[in-house]
């Protein structure tokens, strides 16, 4: 590990080393990009925040797992409506029940699908907790599919080549048991005029 990373970005790589085992995939053509570590309710809050989701919103989770964002997206933020697409069947599900127990399911949904051929379009509001290794890729298709001023919130692991309009870090405990640090890192993006 190179000396002049900040241990912050040291320990990020290391947990992201260890972690990345862990990814899930479908099929030979589906990358992995990340397990399933659920975002602490403190930073889903944090998120939503940061990217000023309210009624004009539609919200797209690219890694959705359990449906947390989308859902409190829509049902406590008041988007109109928000779209979540994860490539574990099992969270897919869990998702859409969460969804229908809220209350929200007719005005989101979940697929399982691979985030690289989702169209994410329709989105004015795009989540994005994934890993170090699919950033680059992630960068150039919502640079090149999403309109001019949509916002992107990433969690821990920024674009390589985009610069945030926003950065907020927060501790939470709800991260420690995960990967042994409390420190979260958000970064707030606006897709760019063409």
């Amino acid at each position: 590990m190179p000396a002049h990373l900040p241990d912050v970005l040291r320990r990020r790589v290391v947990c992201a080393a260890v972690l990345l085992p862990l990814g899930r995939t479908v099929g030979a053509a589906t990358e992995s990009a990340a397990p399933f570590v659920a975002t602490p309710w403190s930073i889903v809050d944090e998120i939503l925040t940061l990217a000023e989701v309210g009624a004009r919103d539609f919200v797209v989770d690219l890694g959705s797992g359990d449906g947390r964002l989308v859902i409190s997206a829509v049902s406590r933020y008041g988007a109109r409506g928000g779209y979540g697409v994860d490539i574990d069947g099992a969270l897919v599900r869990l998702a859409n029940a969460n969804a229908a127990q809220a209350g929200v399911a007719d005005r989101v949904r979940f697929e399982e699908r691979d985030l690289f051929v989702t169209d994410v379009r329709a989105a004015t509001v795009v989540t994005v907790y994934l890993l170090p290794k699919v950033m680059a890729r992630l960068e150039r298709k919502l640079l090149a599919e999403l309109a001019p001023g949509t916002r992107v919130v990433v969690n821990d692991y920024p674009f390589p080549t985009w610069q945030p309009v926003r950065v907020v870090e927060r501790d939470s405990l709800d991260k420690l048991p995960i990967s042994g640090l409390t420190l979260t890192q958000l970064y707030l993006y606006r897709v760019p005029a063409r």
